[in-house]
């Protein structure tokens, strides 16, 4: 969609504005660019109707999602830029099919949501939800901690299996094995293992990393060969010891199938940051179910975010109005969906 305009003016629409300030753009944004790019003329979509509005002049679109609808007024763009990592939401069939350069900011959230998920793993091993359900009842509940199974117990010596080794699952995986425990990590390209994965296979053979793990995470972005990844199948090949982390698409796995796995006794427990319908509605089994350890979205939430997927963005900005298209980072492979 690179139609005409291009011998005018370069019009840059930011469109990231927010309620809650750690997703706002930082302070002093819009004159800095302005500052250091005085060729290109710079907008701001506060709400949708803003967005509408000057969405027809945009070359450039820095934004989290362009609703399917809109996307025939964006005749004049060439670029959209987004602060997250998971483009999902923006690959529906027009902006996947067109010629749009689409970059993302994958890896900047890397190390906050590997040590969220890390976090997970220690507070179920330690079994800490249940302490702050004791706390919270002002209960002393060591003998049923030390009576009931899993007794509290260590990471070191465990093997961790990692779906989806790309940033987060590297960064997780430094974690763990400094941890002591042994790393198991698939990648669709397969390649070497890094020194601190003991094995990289391929996705074809996650029956392999799901039987030998005693934790199993989720770190693959959301694409058609993710979605529904763990179901009822994969839970039955996990150990009845071994747990279930999920901080990346709540669509990749088959929530009812984990019900049931988690009633059921087919695995020990799982953490979850996020769901197939968010917020997670206050009716859902999931809040009751034993062994289930909830966070609501936020493992890849840090102060400094907004700040580096804006040097991120400015960075892109030189190259692309330098001709240099070739050297920006992140760009989305459309087809393949990351």
């Amino acid at each position: 969609m690179t139609g005409s305009g291009r011998s005018e003016q370069v019009v840059l629409l930011l469109n990231v504005d927010s309620h809650r300030k750690i997703w706002n753009l930082p302070e002093g944004t819009v004159e800095a660019i302005t500052g250091r790019f005085p060729q290109i003329k710079v907008l701001r979509a506060q709400d949708g109707a803003s967005l509408r509005a000057q969405l027809p002049l945009a070359r450039i679109l820095y934004t989290w999602h362009l609703p399917s609808h809109l996307f025939p007024l964006a005749q004049r763009l060439e670029w959209i830029h987004t602060p997250a990592a998971g483009v999902d939401h923006l690959l529906y069939p027009q902006l996947r099919q067109s010629d749009l350069i689409l970059t993302n900011c994958r890896g900047i959230a890397a190390d906050a949501m590997a040590d969220h998920i890390f976090a997970t793993m220690l507070a179920l091993a330690r079994r800490l939800p249940e302490s702050v359900r004791f706390q919270s009842q002002q209960r002393w509940g060591r003998e049923i901690i030390w009576s009931t199974a899993p007794v509290p117990f260590t990471l070191n010596g465990k093997t961790l299996g990692i779906i989806g080794l790309g940033g987060v699952g590297m960064e997780l995986a430094r974690r763990a094995s400094a941890s002591g425990m042994t790393i198991i990590a698939s990648r669709r390209t397969g390649g070497k293992a890094p020194k601190f994965v003991a094995k990289l296979v391929k996705p074809e053979q996650h029956a392999e990393l799901l039987a030998e793990s005693d934790f199993v995470a989720l770190t693959a972005p959301l694409t058609s060969e993710t979605r529904g990844l763990i179901g009822r199948k994969e839970l039955r090949r996990m150990k009845k010891t071994a747990y279930l982390l999920n901080a990346g698409r709540g669509e990749q796995v088959d929530e009812a199938a984990l019900i049931r796995a988690l009633r059921e006794g087919w695995i020990a427990g799982a953490a979850l940051d996020v769901f197939q319908r968010e917020p997670l509605p206050r009716n859902s089994v999931l809040w009751r179910l034993p062994g289930l350890l909830i966070t609501p979205h936020y493992a890849g939430t840090y102060p400094e975010h907004m700040g580096r997927a804006t040097r991120l963005f400015v960075e892109n900005l030189a190259y692309f109005l330098a001709g240099k298209r070739k050297k920006l980072r992140n760009v989305v492979d459309k087809q393949r969906g990351y």
